[in-house]
């Protein structure tokens, strides 16, 4: 009796060899599950930015509406502090972020978008309603989410970054009011901004829907709102010559002509090493991409339609005002990047996009026309005269 209840007993357990083979199959379960996991969060993130570019796009609508014309890179007008607040300030009443524009607005200390600097600078709470987190302005595929950047040449100041950037077309985004060149007056303030419309130049105003002080609407899309680009997608930056994704770097050595003319000189900054990464051979720029939403300037809310997604950024440094780049649309989805089109659509568009190579382009090549920069470029010109669609 006690014999046959132990064996009974026994015959019930498991022997380490079946615990270990359990154990294993479990953790190949698991090995196989967790792609799928990660996969399925992501496509919950991809999914929340579309709806964030949507919402930003419909932003422009809405503003449209409004005013009569999209918003410009630069803020103007009555009950504008500076010049330099840019086009997502523009859009913070049409995001449900009137009170913050408000705010932003009626704060004695917030005299430009990067004041005040410090937390402690002002007793009126100026630096905590400057760097207020917009969560439509994210993308939670960017592991920063929003988190605070240092910027400045000595990292004197901090920003609240974006991941949405507005398009600048197939040109240089420059900001330029200093230079020697023709000028217009605009109405509103007696802001002059170039004319000059050669490709040399680098200027974008014939050719951006946003360009500094212009105030164009729809009309001025005439290939189509659906075939023109508004906006993309920008990774927040770090000073890491490992990551093309939210840095940039500056090559004293481009002559602006040349430069303009040869975009491929900013492609072969790549690192060969790492094709994520920069050269070491080139400084990384201290101010990083998108580092704060307020400011208008080209590197910290545009991109343009030159570089193919998740290329590399340049910038010539120190000339212009600091402000001649070339700005790539950037992610952390595989393969490409979310882009919103005039119309309110959203459309995924892959880094193999057709750039026609980066061909040198003609200096002295007018602002007019179709794009030289194949498919991407296209679809970055409101008015130059293709058909091209995805």
């Amino acid at each position: 009796m006690r014999n046959n209840f132990v064996s009974s007993r026994r015959d019930k357990g498991f022997t380490l060899v079946e615990l270990l083979v359990v154990i294993a199959i479990i953790g190949i379960l698991i090995g196989l599950l967790l792609p799928a996991v990660q996969a399925a969060r992501e496509a919950a993130r991809r999914m929340q930015c579309t709806n964030n570019m949507k919402q930003f796009v419909l932003a422009m609508h809405n503003h449209h509406d409004v005013t009569g014309f999209l918003p410009s890179q630069g803020a103007f007008g009555q009950g504008v502090k500076s010049d330099r607040f840019g086009v997502h300030y523009q859009l913070l009443p049409y995001i449900e972020q009137a009170a913050l524009k408000a705010s932003v607005d009626s704060t004695p200390s917030i005299t430009a978008p990067w004041k005040p600097s410090a937390q402690g600078d002002a007793s009126d709470g100026g630096w905590q309603v400057r760097t207020t987190k917009v969560e439509t302005f994210l993308c939670p595929s960017d592991p920063h989410h929003g988190q605070l950047v240092l910027l400045g040449a000595n990292h004197n100041h901090s920003g609240r970054p974006t991941n949405i950037a507005y398009c600048m077309a197939d040109c240089v985004a420059r900001l330029d009011n200093t230079n020697n060149s023709p000028y217009k007056t605009v109405a509103e303030n007696g802001w002059r901004v170039r004319v000059g419309n050669t490709r040399d130049k680098g200027d974008c105003s014939h050719r951006s829907l946003f360009f500094f002080f212009n105030q164009n609407n729809f009309s001025f899309a005439v290939d189509g709102t659906s075939n023109t680009i508004a906006a993309s997608e920008a990774v927040a930056g770090e000073y890491n010559n490992d990551k093309i994704r939210g840095s940039m770097c500056y090559y004293a050595g481009f002559d602006l002509g040349t430069w303009v003319s040869r975009p491929s000189l900013c492609m072969n900054t790549k690192s060969s090493v790492n094709p994520n990464g920069y050269d070491s051979q080139y400084p990384i720029v201290q101010h990083p991409r998108m580092g704060n939403y307020l400011d208008r300037l080209p590197l910290l809310g545009a991109f343009t339609t030159v570089m193919p997604p998740n290329g590399p950024s340049c910038l010539k440094y120190n000339q212009e005002q600091g402000q001649v780049e070339l700005l790539s649309a950037t992610s952390y989805h595989s393969g490409g990047v979310n882009c919103g089109m005039l119309d309110g659509s959203v459309r995924f568009i892959s880094d193999t996009i057709d750039t026609n190579g980066l061909a040198d382009i003609p200096t002295g090549t007018t602002l007019s026309g179709p794009s030289p920069l194949g498919v991407w470029g296209a679809l970055g010109t409101p008015n130059g005269g293709e058909t091209t669609s995805l």
